[in-house]
């Protein structure tokens, strides 16, 4: 099967998520550049000004690229998870292995129309979750697992 992304709608919660997590830090570099260039001192300004643009570039950029590294696929043999910025994972939980698999949602997640799948296994070194799913389909996509897990017969 072709690999999927994650749903779009998730790169945005993403991207609000880290601007409300990095404004506080940015917007102080800014007062702290403003307050430091009324005091004369240009350099050190300049400084803050370019560190808050870098923590602003790093929150809105940081979620866009984990959001195109992200990919899945449901094949015969199990739920195949690709994802990674800086270190790349790939990731493959086994059919039979698979035990539970849960829906959940949280109320970021709900307003955007999003849900997570939480696969638990045999193993815990091979659990397994998928961020980003569309909230209408994630039940669908959760009974194709189940189903491929009733239909294995473990041999």
């Amino acid at each position: 099967m072709e690999r999927q992304p994650l749903d779009p709608r998730v790169r945005t919660l993403w991207l609000a998520v880290a601007v409300v997590a990095t404004a506080p830090l940015w917007l102080g570099l800014l007062v702290a550049a403003a307050l430091v260039a009324a005091d004369g001192g240009t350099g050190p300004a300049l400084a803050l000004v370019v560190g808050s643009t870098a923590v602003a570039g790093l929150a809105l950029g940081v979620p866009v690229l984990r959001h195109r590294r992200w990919s899945w696929a449901l094949t015969d043999e199990g739920l195949e998870l690709a994802h990674g910025v800086l270190v790349r994972t790939e990731s493959a939980i086994p059919i039979f292995r698979v035990q539970q698999v849960d829906i959940r949602q949280g109320p970021i997640e709900r307003l955007f129309g999003l849900a997570t799948l939480r696969i638990t296994t045999a193993s815990s070194g091979s659990d397994g979750t998928l961020p980003g799913i569309d909230a209408a389909g994630a039940d669908d996509v959760r009974r194709r697992i189940l189903a491929r897990v009733a239909a294995d017969d473990g041999v």
